[in-house]
């Protein structure tokens, strides 16, 4: 059995509308040059640590702009140093995100610890060949390629996060990080197949919703990673700033 998607005109319309309202910001701004047009592309092991440690810690909690993901990422701990947090413990790191009132922090320690070993065990050269293999013309197929690579070595990192990841660097163009936020701004387009978050951890689910979001760029003519900053904008918009999470 194989499902296709059939895109509505009226839908294309109200992601259009989301397109146009928040195209100009800053943020997605940022999203095209560095994912579209390859400017200040930096795949130092600190940019990389840093990127890594983002999507640990935005599993299960919010990281826009008044949320403490967000200062933290902004701040100067050893978390965010990989020669330092490499050499940490698993409780200090611990002790560290919650003193930053970040969540499952002995979990993320510990996952977080395990990349560091295998990185440090000669993970480090396989994982850059993969992220600079990205930074050159490439199709739909590296990235979900290079996705299942990270989801695969790295614990804490599945479809989502490895996306994430990914577009962090600004390496990809096609493959987007598919969340609650995303969803909710489907529906809010009118979308008639929007599957439940929990779905979002098969596999195929994940390749179908995303080939559908990827069939309606190419129809407004513009790339996943640029709508997915659309989206972030919008959602972002609506959200009760005094509200920390």
């Amino acid at each position: 059995m194989k499902a296709e998607w059939s895109i509505d005109k009226g839908i294309l319309q109200n992601i259009q509308k989301v397109i146009d309202d928040n195209i100009e910001k800053p943020f997605v701004q940022e999203r095209k040059k560095k994912n579209v047009e390859k400017k200040g592309i930096e795949l130092s092991k600190n940019i990389i640590w840093k990127a890594l440690v983002g999507c640990e810690i935005t599993t299960q909690q919010k990281s826009g702009n008044d949320s403490f993901v967000y200062e933290f990422l902004k701040s100067i701990s050893f978390v965010l140093s990989y020669d330092d947090c490499k050499e940490s413990t698993v409780q200090s790191i611990a002790d560290e995100l919650s003193r930053n009132y970040l969540r499952n922090n002995v979990r993320v320690a510990s996952f977080l610890k395990e990349i560091t070993d295998n990185l440090e065990n000669g993970g480090w050269e396989e994982l850059i060949k993969n992220l600079e293999f990205l930074r050159n013309e490439h199709t739909v197929q590296d990235e979900i390629h290079v996705a299942s690579f990270c989801s695969n070595s790295y614990k804490g990192i599945g479809l989502k996060q490895s996306r994430n990841f990914l577009q962090w660097l600004g390496l990809t163009e096609y493959e987007i990080p598919i969340d609650s936020r995303v969803l909710k701004m489907l529906k809010k387009c009118q979308v008639n197949f929007v599957p439940g978050a929990s779905a979002l951890q098969d596999e195929a689910t994940y390749l179908y919703l995303e080939k559908g979001i990827q069939s309606v760029c190419e129809e407004l003519k513009i790339k996943p990673c640029v709508l997915d900053a659309c989206f972030f904008a919008n959602f972002e918009k609506d959200i009760n700033k005094g509200d920390r999470q």
